[in-house]
């Protein structure tokens, strides 16, 4: 196992630390009475511990949550993939809003300690406040970016994942910044394993992700994406998002296999629906289905806001089939503890 070596550039808060002091200062978080100082003091700790993996917890924003061990030589390979792409350098600035408990908030740490990173860490929050001065790097969710719009100029490269971006929320982001960049990555991936760069002359709906040095990428007859990363497992990684393959090397995200609607013996792809709406809705808002006695399964739209009249507009992209049958409104949606939309638990909000 190569040991994670700490870059004598790295600073935390404003603080420089070497392995002593890290190890040290994680002992003080861990006996701390505030949860977010515990996980990160835990993983520290756990960082360089004795073990040649890490215990990371999915989301569980698609399916039931899972625990998965990562090797820690996994992490470090995925940070120098990362650092390559946006170019890091010792003594850049960093900031992240991003849950330690989960895998994309634990890279901006790695990323930040092997590289030499000025990492600005805060508690997480869907509601970013302190961007009041320039950052190089920042990691973000969708809802993060869009609840801090005006501020984003701030960060010269921006990292959006963990959620789609909507053709408005992309709008917006153009606006404040001439670039951005968004992610294609997983817990088991150990973050992103493909990027896409989203600028003022780029098309929005038909960009596509492009691979990391060292993936590569095919599908399944079903058109699901296979991940082969040697970095990561030495077996090739079957996902469960549908893709169109444009190369070995990128593609373009469709949507999730265990998101399929069928509706009346048409198959819906929930995704595929929610990207023709998003220019026209302005709330959090996705599509999900009830049962139905004729149609077996039928589909609903839910909007995160206030009930308001919908004009049949908003659906003329839709063909007949994915028109939603029903629009139910809640005042707010269930989260993940990353701000994840947990569609299960929403649903379950639902009285019909």
């Amino acid at each position: 196992m190569s040991e994670l070596i700490i870059n004598n550039s790295f600073k935390l808060n404003g603080l420089s630390y070497n392995k002593e002091k890290l190890i040290s200062y994680s002992k003080i978080l861990i006996n701390s009475n505030k949860r977010s100082s515990n996980i990160l003091g835990s993983f520290i700790k756990e960082l360089f511990n004795e073990h040649d993996y890490i215990v990371v917890n999915t989301s569980g924003s698609t399916g039931k949550p899972k625990v998965i061990k990562l090797k820690k030589s996994t992490l470090q390979d995925s940070a120098r993939k990362t650092q390559k792409f946006f170019d890091l350098k010792p003594n850049n600035t960093a900031i992240c809003f991003l849950p330690l408990d989960f895998i994309a908030g634990k890279m901006m740490l790695v990323r930040s300690l092997m590289f030499g990173l000025e990492l600005s860490l805060y508690d997480p929050t869907s509601k970013p406040k302190e961007l009041n001065k320039k950052y190089d790097f920042a990691a973000m969710t969708p809802m993060q970016a869009s609840n801090c719009i005006d501020h984003l100029f701030q960060i010269e490269k921006l990292l959006i994942g963990g959620g789609s971006i909507s053709k408005l929320l992309n709008d917006k982001i153009l606006r404040v910044k001439s670039k951005y960049y968004e992610s294609y990555g997983m817990t088991e991936t150990a973050s992103h394993i493909a990027i896409k760069t989203i600028c003022e002359n780029s098309d929005f709906m038909t960009n596509y992700f492009n691979t990391l040095e060292g993936v590569s990428i095919n599908t399944t007859e079903d058109k699901s994406l296979i991940i082969i990363a040697p970095y990561i497992s030495k077996k090739k990684i079957v996902t469960n998002d549908i893709v169109e393959l444009i190369s070995n090397k990128s593609f373009r995200l469709i949507g999730r296999s265990d998101n399929i609607i069928n509706s009346g013996g048409l198959k819906l792809n929930p995704e595929s629906i929610e990207n023709k709406l998003s220019e026209n809705i302005p709330y959090r808002f996705f599509i999900s289905s009830i049962k139905d006695d004729k149609l077996g399964n039928k589909l609903i739209l839910l909007i995160e806001s206030k009930e308001y009249q919908i004009q049949q507009k908003v659906f003329h992209k839709l063909n007949k089939y994915e028109i939603p049958k029903k629009i139910i409104f809640l005042d707010y949606f269930v989260e993940t503890h990353n701000n994840k939309i947990d569609r299960i638990n929403t649903l379950l909000k639902i009285k019909l």
